[in-house]
């Protein structure tokens, strides 16, 4: 009886020893928290081991800056505070199931003015970079609300009523200081909406032309849409940017329209986005495509030919309507677009491949997309993955996985405009 339960325990322990070792390997950990005072901003650089979504946001009275992720390991260290900043206090605690939170007690009112998540790369770790600035007045009430990043809280009472949650989920509220007046602070106003720069998404397909088809139902023109939307809420998130769409839902557009539209708007920048299709189901991978009047493989002028030819579904022949763009690509005008288009595919590129995303070998193509043919507008077709292959259909039906490639695009995005001096 005895060697019976000790034979017993032995395999209790072992078994929870193997839970144990089993369990989440990638748990995400904060490995640090970096601040730097520079003489219009304050930045805040939280150190992660893994890619995440998060969301930032200011609370008052007192001022916080506060930053959600998913469930997190805490593993900083001492943080050092450099002078000219006004942070207090960094605390951090559980705020609902998978949801933990970071709260920065700051001395003034203040404003964020940038956030964005950063992959890692040339050594550096993954990284949510947050600026932000004091600010008063009409600028601070206006602004003070504003929620930035792509993580979904389950908050029905919104961003600015989240004072209770610090002091339910063991995040102490800070004690009772009085704000200081900042009437003469002299901060950098945000960037009026009127100058931001123009980008329109174009989600491929839509309507009668579902796009490529993957397993369970799934339709190329519902994952663009998708995709678009979750791109759009990230870019708007930093505050710099306009964003407008070349179809808010499931209608169709020709592909001329879709070029047109861009262009009466006066777009800084055109980004149509795909999901391919092919006949080997092993095949999967992002790639991304700029104008060229020569493809860059076989494959790839298959691809633009049936994307060229999705208006003869309305009894259309794109290829017999722009006879005219061809003279505009040896115009220097358009050789400089082109080459702006090719500055940004390739940085997108790699910010992807550090994200995590998969890509196709050799990954930036060149072919003859009708709607990367604007003369005077830098254009990219991202294909986000395929449909044909069943795995990656799926996960880009996860507004997970959706929001990894958006992270990476706006940080591309960011760079391309800092290299044009926008």
């Amino acid at each position: 009886m005895r060697k019976t339960i000790q034979t017993c325990l032995i395999l209790l322990f072992s078994l929870l020893g193997a839970l144990t070792v089993t369990g989440p390997a990638m748990a995400l950990d904060i490995a640090a928290i970096r601040l730097g005072a520079h003489p219009e901003k304050t930045r805040v650089v939280v150190e992660l081991n893994d890619a995440a979504q998060f969301r930032a946001f200011m609370l008052t009275e007192p001022t916080r800056l506060v930053v959600d992720l998913p469930n997190f390991n805490w593993r900083v260290g001492n943080i050092a505070k450099p002078k000219g900043t006004s942070i207090r206090e960094i605390r951090q605690g559980p705020l609902q199931p998978g949801i933990a939170r970071i709260v920065i007690d700051l001395e003034r009112p203040s404003l964020i003015r940038s956030a964005f998540f950063l992959p890692q790369g040339q050594g550096q770790p993954n990284r949510i970079v947050i600026d932000f600035a004091s600010a008063d007045g009409a600028a601070f009430a206006q602004g003070r609300t504003k929620t930035y990043g792509s993580l979904r809280v389950n908050d029905p009472a919104g961003a600015s009523q989240m004072v209770a949650a610090n002091t339910q989920n063991n995040i102490a509220p800070p004690p009772e200081k009085p704000v200081p007046r900042t009437a003469n602070t002299n901060t950098k106003a945000p960037i009026p909406v009127a100058q931001r720069p123009l980008i329109v998404l174009d989600p491929g397909h839509g309507g009668e032309d579902p796009g490529a088809l993957g397993s369970r139902g799934l339709m190329e023109k519902n994952i663009t849409l998708a995709m678009a939307r979750d791109l759009k809420k990230a870019l708007e998130d930093t505050g710099r940017y306009r964003v407008m769409l070349t179809r808010e839902k499931d209608v169709f557009i020709r592909l001329s329209q879709r070029v047109a539209f861009a262009r009466n708007k006066k777009a800084d920048l055109f980004i149509s986005l795909h999901a391919d299709s092919i006949n080997r189901s092993g095949v999967r991978g992002a790639s991304i495509y700029t104008l060229s009047e020569k493809a860059s493989d076989a494959e790839t002028e298959k691809l633009a030919a049936r994307e060229n030819h999705a208006d003869l579904i309305s009894g259309l022949d794109l290829s017999e309507e722009d006879e005219d763009v061809a003279n505009i690509l040896v115009n220097l005008t358009m050789r400089d677009t082109m080459n702006q288009s090719k500055f940004f595919a390739n940085k997108s590129v790699s910010l992807l491949k550090a994200s995590g995303v998969r890509t196709l070998e050799n990954p930036h193509r060149f072919a003859g997309f009708a709607v990367l043919k604007a003369p005077d507008i830098p254009s990219v077709l991202i294909e986000l993955g395929y449909m044909s292959n069943a795995q990656e259909s799926a996960m880009l039906s996860n507004p997970d996985y959706r929001g990894k490639i958006a992270g990476a695009l706006v940080v591309s995005i960011n760079d391309y405009f800092e290299k044009t001096g926008r």
